[in-house]
């Protein structure tokens, strides 16, 4: 098992196609796993759903560098890249998506891979994952953590 480590952050929902609150990429000698999404919306609710996508990309956008936390203290800093609330999209590969969920704006929805079934990126310096939150007209905040392995 490799080190576990954790990011999460908030971002402003915007129409169709999104914002991207997480993103994350391996480098040339580290496949990172992803194996736990925890994602809901922040902001007032109201009954309506909201589509969430963890997508793959070849080039990472423009976000704020996020510092992942290591599950186990005696870990070293994880040596990925990450960016969370995005400023500029990531180059979304089309019919990538690896997971995708419709959720009422109302509830909170947790992914855990069944072992064996986490999402591998590849070992490569600019290809990734991202995942975004998107709805028509809802502005609010989302907020999503991710628990992954290096």
């Amino acid at each position: 098992m490799g080190r576990r480590y954790s990011i999460a952050d908030d971002q402003a929902m915007t129409a169709t196609p999104g914002d991207s609150v997480l993103s994350i990429v391996g480098t040339t000698d580290v496949r990172p796993r992803i194996y736990d999404l925890i994602f809901g919306t922040t902001g007032t609710p109201a009954d309506t759903m909201i589509q969430y996508l963890l997508q793959r990309f070849t080039a990472d956008g423009t976000g704020d560098a996020l510092v992942p936390t290591a599950l186990d203290s005696g870990d070293p800093t994880a040596v990925g890249a990450f960016l969370g609330n995005h400023s500029a999209e990531p180059t979304y590969t089309a019919g990538e998506i690896l997971l995708q969920v419709a959720l009422n704006q109302r509830a909170t929805f947790r992914w855990v891979a069944s072992p064996g079934s986490e999402i591998v990126l590849p070992a490569h310096a600019t290809n990734g994952a991202g995942f975004m939150g998107m709805h028509a007209s809802y502005v609010g905040l989302y907020s999503a953590t991710m628990l992954f392995e290096e």
